[in-house]
């Protein structure tokens, strides 16, 4: 790589956070931890930071996690943020957009470079009613044209996971709200290759055939009554036990 960023930090919700990809250990890993683990090998070394927090709309994140990002000075920051917006009912779009461009304003004036990303339609694989699909798309679609025009106007990185993601079943995992561990993988491949041009050695081996829980009518339904309902009502404003803190938030040394 002609360039070298000695630190990186990650902000966002949980596909930042890395849900639907764990370790060993049983803790999120994610396409940040993986795209950042590629930089710190191939640059020789990678302060990282990650502030994602899993359930955070636009807003909090501009208000909890901005500031922290701007103290730690870095010189890489990736910001993916608005699905827990767009589920919701009661949703002004205008003020949505209004609060990513200001995540943009505010952590580009840090100087440093800013990755940014359309967002994936998961009702390609959801068993959702046509009518809830086609509102749900239609506002998906009003809110990554915004996107990609925001990021240009500011010369940030936007990868389209929108088009990226569109229906492979392998990309998602058996929550069908968040990327599998290849899905994840594809992810910090695609961002790598948008900032350096270089194509990842070190790809996820594709699995064989998609997960079981995202195919027929009775892992659906179960999909419905186990997942859906609990994330709807998260989302609603229920009380839900999430984590608040950020899984890494001051800098990591990778090597």
């Amino acid at each position: 790589m002609n360039r070298r960023w000695p630190k990186f930090v990650a902000l966002g919700d949980s596909l930042t956070e890395g849900v639907g990809d764990v370790d060993e250990t049983g803790r999120p890993r994610g396409w940040a931890d993986r795209f950042a683990e590629e930089i710190a090998r191939r640059q020789g070394g990678l302060r990282y930071a990650n502030l994602a927090v899993r359930g955070l709309a636009t807003a909090e994140v501009l208000s909890t996690q901005v500031p922290a990002a701007v103290a730690l000075r870095p010189d890489l920051v990736s910001v993916i943020v608005g699905m827990n917006d767009l589920v919701r009912p009661n949703l002004s779009l205008r003020t949505v957009l209004r609060d990513y461009d200001s995540l943009l304003d505010e952590v580009g004036a840090t100087g440093a470079t800013v990755l940014t990303a359309t967002l994936p339609d998961p009702g390609a694989i959801l068993p959702l009613p046509p009518v809830v699909r086609s509102r749900f798309t239609a506002r998906l679609g009003r809110f990554n044209d915004h996107l990609r025009g925001s990021a240009w106007r500011r010369r940030a990185h936007c990868l389209d996971l929108a088009r990226l993601a569109d229906g492979d079943h392998h990309a998602w995992s058996a929550d069908r709200l968040h990327p599998s561990p290849y899905g994840h993988q594809v992810v910090a491949d695609e961002f790598l290759a948008l900032l350096t041009g270089i194509r990842s050695d070190r790809a996820e081996p594709l699995p064989a055939d998609p997960p079981r829980a995202l195919v027929g009518m009775a892992p659906s339904l179960r999909w419905l009554t186990t997942t859906a309902v609990p994330w709807l009502r998260r989302q609603l404003g229920a009380p839900a036990s999430v984590p608040n803190r950020p899984k890494a938030p001051d800098y990591l040394a990778l090597t």
